[in-house]
């Protein structure tokens, strides 16, 4: 059976059901997730205006530091969430299943290039729910990468043949100019989009070229079936 990847964004525990009620059916499931908010709330408390080009983060080693820290709270707050919910997650190591090239002019920044299986498999045959951060390993192995947690997604469930990629979040989906949900969008003329949005259709036209089945974006009670 194919799997399901999830990505949660925003207030990822509040979009933790919908994510869980993906794997029905006995669907194998991967969770991905982010931390925006509070790596920018770290980065503020610690003296670090953050700062974006095109929706992604620009990462030095002070930056750098904040993303791994807050996205560790993150990945603790969710293991036990799930926990709590009779099931169980195994939350990949920093590095474990990521590998990514550089993306210079970003700073430690990378874009991926190879998402190993192996983790993946280990995890489901245990019973768990893979659960990963958006932090890479750079080809050598000697350096850590930052990389945007929908790129992540978009190459997992890639990788894994997914037959769905779903992006939670707190916004009902992609906005028209006047405020109402596009419900359905053509990788050939995707919509004007700004901030966040863009590496977020950037990566749903980059599964649906890999063979990724279906790509939904939305609220939990918008795209959970």
């Amino acid at each position: 059976m194919r799997p399901v990847v999830a990505k949660l964004g925003g207030n990822a525990l509040a979009s933790l059901p919908d994510a869980l009620a993906l794997a029905g059916g006995g669907r194998p499931l991967v969770l991905v997730h982010g931390g925006g908010a509070q790596i920018s709330a770290l980065m503020r408390r610690r003296g670090i205006e953050p700062r974006f080009v095109a929706g992604r983060r620009c990462t030095d080693l002070p930056s750098l530091a904040c993303v791994r820290t807050a996205l560790a709270g993150v990945s603790d707050e969710l293991a036990a969430a799930i926990a709590t919910a009779g099931m169980r997650a195994r939350a990949l190591r920093v590095g474990e299943a990521l590998v990514a090239e550089r993306v210079p002019e970003l700073g430690l920044v990378g874009s991926i290039t190879v998402v190993e299986r192996a983790p993946f498999a280990a995890a489901w045959s245990e019973g768990a729910v893979p659960l990963v951060a958006p932090i890479a390993r750079d080809g050598s192995g000697n350096r850590y990468l930052n990389v945007n947690a929908d790129d992540v997604a978009a190459a997992v469930a890639s990788a894994l043949g997914a037959d769905e990629l779903v992006f939670l979040s707190d916004v009902p989906g992609v906005l028209a100019a006047d405020g109402s949900v596009i419900a359905e969008i053509s990788a050939s003329a995707p919509p004007v989009v700004s901030g966040g949005m863009v590496p977020k259709l950037a990566a749903c036209g980059a599964a649906v070229a890999a063979g990724v089945g279906r790509v939904r974006i939305g609220a939990g009670t918008v795209v959970t079936p």
